[in-house]
């Protein structure tokens, strides 16, 4: 039997690298990776293909989408600070120029990983894939659009279209978002923790968001439908933070201080972005976007995604962190 062709975007990133390594495990599968020629290929799996290629230029994927039956598409620009220019080229124009190309060449699948940060701020909680989108920054505008503009190309049905809204991302190889605060608790930048940080953080370990992405793949019902990749937990910050510290070797004391004014916060982590790109061309140390994560409750429900048989890796984050920050110390990553 002729195997079928699988390609994976951003095959050097977080979650592209993961995809790989799995879709390797199935004999079934010829795998091939794509990224830009000059990313770190330090976690590429080298038993797959790798053909670079720019999502900013439609003409380098011809030849890459050639002969693929099904696509997973990880690549994104994820920089909460990153120009609206930038974030559209990547996250929006990329994915309409990937998908144009992959019905041309007569793909059948294209998964496409989005974010759970469409549905912006909640109004109620648990939130479902079918509650309001109001993306409040400009990289959840940019997912947002960049599903909307794989609905438009894909419409016709002639390109089955899944579309997966993971939850904030944590694992091995994690070096923004999650991985950031890890990092922090661990060099001691995070040392007083305040009770009054009660709101729940719903997380999804990358195991999870390659094991539903594959799942989905070719489950009969998820063809032009969009589902929440979130674990079953729902742990405030407060406690999750007092979890981890013991884990990475360090200690947080306890306050029950109330938190600043979310303007004030706000204000600070502006100047900080304004720092990074006119002075030190480096990431900020904070992010306004990251503000709302500390002020909201974000819970979403993965009701839609269980039903179609799909059983969580890491159903409680606890054990996943631990797995996690375990892989980062062998790793020198703290």
């Amino acid at each position: 039997m002729k195997r079928r062709v699988c390609l994976v975007t951003g095959a050097c990133g977080f979650v592209g690298s993961h995809f790989i390594d799995q879709l390797l495990q199935h004999p079934e599968y010829e795998v091939r990776g794509t990224d830009l020629a000059s990313a770190d290929q330090t976690f590429l799996n080298p038993d797959a293909e790798f053909m670079p290629g720019d999502l900013r230029d439609p003409t380098t994927f011809a030849p890459i989408v050639k002969g693929v039956d099904f696509i997973f598409h990880a690549a994104s620009l994820f920089r909460y600070s990153a120009s609206w220019d930038n974030l559209s080229a990547v996250n929006v124009e990329g994915t309409r120029n990937l998908c144009s190309v992959a019905m041309k060449a007569k793909v059948s699948k294209f998964v496409l990983i989005s974010s759970a940060g469409v549905y912006g701020i909640p109004c109620s909680i648990p939130v479902r894939e079918e509650d309001s989108l109001h993306p409040s920054n400009p990289y959840e505008q940019s997912k947002l659009d960049q599903e909307q503009a794989a609905q438009q190309v894909c419409e016709d049905g002639k390109l089955g279209l899944t579309i997966l809204r993971p939850a904030p991302i944590y694992g091995p190889r994690n070096r923004y978002g999650i991985g950031t605060i890890l990092r922090m608790v661990a060099y001691g930048q995070l040392p007083i923790i305040s009770e009054n940080v009660n709101t729940l953080v719903p997380l999804v370990h990358v195991a999870d968001v390659v094991g539903a992405g594959l799942h989905l793949l070719t489950h009969p019902a998820a063809t032009g439908q969009i589902f929440n990749v979130v674990d079953d937990t729902t742990y405030r910050k407060y406690e999750l933070f007092s979890y981890i510290a013991p884990l990475l070797n360090t200690k947080i004391y306890h306050t029950r201080v109330p938190l600043l004014p979310k303007w004030l916060l706000k204000a600070v982590a502006s100047w900080s972005e304004w720092k990074a790109r006119n002075i030190t061309h480096d990431l900020p140390k904070i992010e306004k976007a990251t503000i709302d994560l500390m002020y909201h409750n974000y819970w979403f429900s993965n009701a839609k995604l269980k039903a179609t048989g799909y059983q969580l890796i890491y159903p409680d984050s606890r054990f996943g962190l631990k797995d996690t920050i375990d892989w980062f110390k062998r790793h020198d990553w703290l």
